[in-house]
């Protein structure tokens, strides 16, 4: 694959990312499975365009051209607009893997109680 083959495909799979990072809800609560699937395998095939664009860099040496530098410029600034989206996200799973950690405890906790005839017995010391 040519240098600005993999540069362009790089781009148009990195503009993806962005837009459905745009419509992901942060708060994870309406969050269909379904959406982060999606965004994970745009992510996979970025990373497979890259080890191309690598390979491409290899063979063609470094020395951009004016439109190879302006596809760059353009995924640097995508970059700075989904970097923010991607920890923010991150931010939101680790809180939601939290809140079932907690939940999973509480629920444990509560199976150590005794239940009988309607009333309820804690167990705990």
């Amino acid at each position: 694959m040519r240098r600005i083959d993999a540069l362009n495909q790089l781009h148009v799979v990195t503009n993806q990312i962005a837009k459905s990072l745009e419509i992901v809800n942060p708060s994870m609560d309406e969050q269909g499975s379904e959406q982060l699937e999606g965004i994970n395998h745009m992510i996979t095939r970025r990373e497979e365009t890259i080890k191309l664009l690598n390979e491409a860099m290899e063979k063609e040496g470094k020395n951009w051209t004016e439109d190879e530098q302006g596809l760059l410029q353009q995924l640097n600034l995508l970059e700075e607009t989904i970097q923010p989206k991607l920890s923010e996200l991150y931010a939101a799973f680790s809180d939601q893997m939290r809140r079932l950690q907690n939940g999973k405890a509480a629920a444990s906790k509560y199976k150590q109680a005794a239940y009988t005839d309607g009333a309820f017995f804690d167990q705990r010391k």
